[in-house]
């Protein structure tokens, strides 16, 4: 069976800077519709988005009436218009990119079954945690349902084979990213450093704060980008260990603004720790820094080993030491250009939005024959 025409589902293309694997997917040839909720309250930011129907390209956008949570996780799309777009679009595969134990896979997916359209399924869901037996339960009858899965991770890949064996599945991450062709370095003295990320207890953040405060006699510079129910705290810390002169808090930013904040850093650090329930289960940050020539520097938690391979620098989870020394070592100029050339390599190859859609496309054939 050939694709030719695809069916997306997801309330991440709400967002324009989260369509640059959609319209690679396009490019190939393909007609890419994307199902999205009609109303949005942004989380984080709290901004109520209201989507319209729109054309780009060969990719058609097409809002939804939805309820639910602004996370995703309860959201649910009006029946009767899903099965419309279903019957009206006559998609040869749907592609469900909603939490597989959300109330929203399961209705995309059932519907799909009842029209006899092949649905893959997007999981970035790492580790097992705490969920009601309905929850599970919807999981299950999904992947019973799909013709295959993608995982964000090798973790995600693991726990979807555990819920059913002999299920197709491959390692892809959910979005890819923009590679700038010259990627802009701005000049400053001293070690800049940055974190993006929500500010809560399993991101890390006082690791980074006490590894940083051990390196006090260095030159360096942070710059947090986030908000989160742990600033106060952070804050707090960061003035004990006397580094409030030299910390930035810029809160959270609009995905499209990052672009600015790239040729300000020399060092991403991600220190995500492991938690009972929670694992890093993303790595978008960590390649948009490696495609804008920015070292990274991660936890061995999650899936952030898979994202920066070679390219960067992985240390111990929960180890402020072990990441004072690596941002020492990243101080010299000399350590650092290998890894910013080796980072952007790596997403050209692996995590770029051409890449990320040719894997997928690869996947789907592979998959449906």
């Amino acid at each position: 069976m050939s694709v030719r025409r695809v069916l997306v589902i997801s309330h991440l293309y709400l967002d324009p800077a989260h369509r640059g694997k959609l319209r690679a997917l396009a490019a190939r040839d393909l007609d890419v519709t994307v199902g999205i909720p009609q109303r949005w309250v942004e989380p984080g930011l709290g901004r109520l988005i209201e989507t319209r129907w729109e054309r780009q390209g060969s990719v058609e956008i097409f809002p939804i009436p939805a309820a639910g949570h602004a996370d995703g996780a309860g959201l649910k799309f009006g029946k009767r218009e899903l099965k419309s777009l279903l019957r009206d679009k006559r998609p040869d595969l749907v592609q469900i990119e909603e939490d597989p134990m959300s109330p929203a896979a399961a209705q995309v997916g059932a519907l799909a079954r009842r029209a006899q359209i092949p649905a893959i399924v997007f999981t970035a869901e790492n580790v097992e945690r705490p969920t009601p037996w309905l929850a599970r339960r919807r999981r299950r009858r999904l992947l019973e349902r799909s013709r295959g899965v993608i995982a964000g991770s090798a973790g995600a890949a693991d726990l979807a084979r555990r819920v059913r064996a002999d299920l197709p599945v491959t390692v892809i991450p959910q979005l890819g990213v923009a590679v700038p062709p010259a990627p802009e370095h701005a000049y400053h003295e001293g070690l800049h450093v940055g974190y993006v990320g929500r500010l809560v207890p399993e991101k890390g953040i006082d690791t980074l704060l006490l590894a940083l405060a051990a390196n006090r006699g260095e030159r360096w510079s942070l710059t947090i980008v986030g908000e989160g129910p742990e600033r106060e705290r952070l804050e707090r810390l960061a003035s004990e260990a006397r580094l409030a002169s030299r910390t930035r808090w810029v809160g959270a930013l609009p995905p499209d603004q990052l672009e600015s904040l790239w040729p300000t850093l020399d060092v991403l650090v991600q220190p995500s720790r492991n938690i009972p329930g929670w694992s890093e289960p993303t790595g978008q940050v960590l390649m948009e820094a490696m495609a804008h020539e920015v070292v990274v520097v991660g936890s061995d938690g999650g899936v952030t080993p898979e994202i920066i391979g070679e390219a960067g620098i992985v240390v111990p989870t929960g180890d402020p030491a072990a990441l004072a020394a690596a941002l020492r070592r990243l101080a010299a100029d000399s350590e650092r250009r290998p890894l910013m050339q080796a980072g952007r390599a790596r997403v050209l190859e692996r995590f770029s939005d051409v890449a990320v859609a040719e894997r997928t496309a690869a996947f789907w054939r592979e998959v449906l024959g």
